[in-house]
C-alpha cells in the first residue's frame, strides 16, 4: 500500500485513488504495467501537489471490487478514482467502484505491449465496456466519467490528468470556503441578485455571510491608532504616486464640506485598508463581496476601490459592488490558475479590430500591471459630478489607475439560476490603444466556449443571454479546466447568439 500526504497550512488536500482492474486470461505483463503507471502517479502527486493512494491488489472479481469500495469509501476517501483497466476486466467491477460515495471516476487505458500478434491487454475497449455500462446500466445514477489513455509519462494523458486534477481540485477547495458580503449588493444592481442556497448546493460545504453592515467596518476604521494610520499612509505614497498634480492635491486634502471625517482621501483608504485587515484577520474570509458605493461617498466623498485592489494584492478575492456571484467566481478561476482575478465591466467594443474594453473603476490587483505598475487617480464614475466638464471633474476617492499586461485572459462567471457557466477568452493588447481612466485593458480574439466570436456576435450574446453586466477576469488560459468543472458539476453553457438586425429573444 502506498499513502503519500503532505501537509500544510492548506488542509484541503486533492486525493486520488489509484486502482487496477484485470482479468487472467489475457497475457501481458499485467504487474509490470500497473507498476509502472503507479511509480509515474506518485511522481506527479509531487509535482502537482495532491494526495495518491494505491491500491494495493488488482481488482478481478466483484468480490474483489466490493473489497476495494469498502475500503476507499471507509479508509481512503479520495476525491477522483483512477480505474486503470491495465487488462480488460469484469465489467461488475465498474458498476461496482462507480458508485463509491464522495468520488468521481475516471476510466484509464495504457497502450498494448506491441502493434500486433495477440493482444496483450485489451485495454481500450476495456474502458470502453466501462464507460457503456455507467452510462446505460447505471443511468438513474447520472454518473459522470472522463476516459484517460496513454502511458503515465504520455503527454496526450499528462494535459488531459493535470486539467481534471485543477477542475476537482478547485470544486474541492470551493466546498471549504469562506465567503462573505458587506453592506449587500449595491443599490438597483438587481441583475446581480441570486439566491445564494443555490451556490451552497452547487458547492455544497460553502459558507456564506451576508449580515456584514458597511458601519461595522467604519467603526473599526475610524477607531485605528493615529500612529498605525501615519504609517499606511507613508507605505501608500511609497507604493504608487498620484497621476497628475491636481490629483495628488486632492488626494491629501481634508475635505472641508465632510466635518465628521477631517481626513484626507489618502488617510481614510489607509484607515479602511487596515480595518479590512483587521476584519479578515478576525473572520478568515477566502474571499468577500464588498458594497462600494453610496455609503463611503455619503460619508467621506471616497471610493473604495483601491482598497478593494490591495485585497486582491494580498490573495484575499475580492469583488466589488456586492456582486457575491462574481466574486465566488472569481474564487473559482482563482483556485483553478493558483493566481489573481479581478472584476470588470465591458464598457466599449471596436469592431475595427474586433476587440472590447474590459473596464472598472480602478479596483484592480496590481498583478495586472507588472509591466508599468499603477499610479493613484479619483473615481469619476462616482456621485457629486455634477456640472463637472469631463477634463475637470473633481472625483470621490481613490482608484488604480492602469493598463492592464499584454497576454492572453479568461473570463468565467456563474449566471442564470447559477446552472449555467459563462466561458470566454481573449488576449489583452499591449496598451497603446486609448482607454478610459481606471483599471482597463482591450481584449482581442475574442473566444467563446473555446470557439472563435466576433466583439459584435460577444456584444449580442451577453444582451439576448441577459448574462450579468460584470466579467471575473484572470490573466493564462484556463478555458479547457473550466470547461471541465461545467462538465462534472453538470453546468450549461452559455451558447452564441450570432448579430441580427431584428429583435432576438
Amino acid at each position: 500500500m502506498y499513502l503519500q500526504q503532505k501537509r500544510g497550512k492548506d488542509m484541503v488536500r486533492f486525493k486520488v485513488a489509484l486502482v487496477g482492474a484485470s482479468q487472467l486470461s489475457f497475457p501481458g505483463d499485467k504487474v509490470t504495467a500497473f507498476g509502472h503507471s503507479a511509480e509515474g502517479m506518485k511522481k506527479l502527486a509531487d509535482k502537482w501537489d495532491f494526495d495518491l493512494y494505491v491500491y494495493p491488489g488488482t481488482v478481478i472479481t466483484e468480490a474483489d471490487a466490493l473489497e476495494a469500495k469498502k475500503v476507499l469509501e471507509d479508509e481512503v476517501r479520495p476525491d477522483l478514482i483512477m480505474l486503470q483497466c491495465t487488462s480488460f476486466a469484469a465489467g461488475l467491477v465498474v458498476s461496482t467502484l462507480a458508485r463509491v460515495n464522495g468520488a468521481r471516476l475516471g476510466l484509464w487505458a495504457i497502450p498494448e505491449m506491441r502493434p500486433a500478434g495477440i493482444v496483450s491487454y485489451n485495454s481500450l475497449c476495456g474502458i470502453h465496456m466501462y464507460s457503456s455500462i455507467v452510462a446505460h446500466y447505471l443511468k438513474d445514477y447520472d454518473i459522470p466519467t472522463k476516459w484517460f489513455f496513454g502511458d503515465v509519462d504520455d503527454p496526450m494523458f499528462l494535459r488531459r490528468f493535470r486539467i481534471t486534477v485543477r477542475a476537482l481540485r478547485a470544486i474541492k477547495k470551493m466546498c471549504h470556503s469562506n465567503v462573505g458580503l458587506v453592506g449587500g449588493i449595491a443599490p438597483g444592481f438587481n441583475d446581480l441578485y441570486d439566491d445564494e442556497r443555490r451556490l451552497i448546493k452547487l458547492f455544497d460545504g460553502i459558507r456564506i455571510n451576508r449580515l456584514h453592515e458597511y458601519g461595522e467596518l467604519k467603526e473599526m476604521a475610524e477607531s485605528i491608532d493615529q500612529a498605525r494610520v501615519d504609517a499606511k499612509v507613508a507605505e501608500l505614497k511609497a507604493e504608487a504616486k498620484a497621476k497628475d498634480a491636481a490629483i495628488d492635491a486632492q488626494l491629501n486634502a481634508v475635505d472641508p464640506s465632510k466635518p465628521q471625517s477631517r481626513m484626507s482621501l489618502l488617510e481614510v483608504n489607509a484607515r479602511y485598508a487596515l480595518a479590512y485587515d483587521d476584519f479578515n484577520e478576525k473572520y478568515h474570509y477566502d474571499a468577500l463581496a464588498i458594497s462600494c458605493w453610496p455609503k463611503f461617498q455619503d460619508d467621506y466623498l471616497f471610493s473604495v476601490c483601491s482598497v478593494v485592489g490591495e485585497l486582491n494584492d494580498k490573495g484575499v478575492v475580492t469583488g466589488c459592488e456586492g456582486d457575491l456571484t462574481s466574486t465566488v467566481s472569481m474564487l473559482l478561476l482563482s483556485y483553478i490558475a493558483e493566481d489573481t482575478t479581478m472584476l470588470m465591466d465591458m464598457s466599449a467594443i471596436d469592431q475595427g479590430d474586433d476587440s472590447i474594453l474590459l473596464w472598472h473603476c480602478g479596483p484592480a490587483s496590481k498583478h495586472f500591471c507588472k509591466k508599468n505598475g499603477y499610479c493613484y487617480s479619483l473615481n469619476y464614475s462616482g456621485k457629486d459630478h455634477e456640472g463637472r466638464d469631463l477634463d475637470h471633474a473633481v472625483g470621490t476617492g481613490i482608484v488604480r489607475d492602469m493598463v492592464f499586461d499584454p497576454g492572453k485572459a479568461t473570463v468565467a462567471r456563474l449566471t442564470g439560476e447559477c446552472d449555467s457557466l459563462f466561458i470566454a477568452s481573449g488576449t489583452l493588447q499591449d496598451g497603446s490603444k486609448e482607454s478610459y481612466c481606471g483599471s482597463r485593458g482591450w481584449l482581442e480574439k475574442l473566444e467563446l466556449n473555446r470557439e472563435p466570436i466576433s466583439a459584435l456576435d460577444f456584444f449580442n450574446t451577453v444582451m439576448c443571454r441577459g448574462f450579468q453586466h460584470h466579467f471575473p477576469l484572470v490573466m493564462g488560459d484556463f478555458t479547457e479546466e473550466l470547461m471541465e468543472v461545467s462538465a462534472w458539476l453538470g453546468l450549461k453553457k452559455v451558447e452564441k447568439v450570432p448579430y441580427e438586425n431584428y429583435l432576438q429573444r
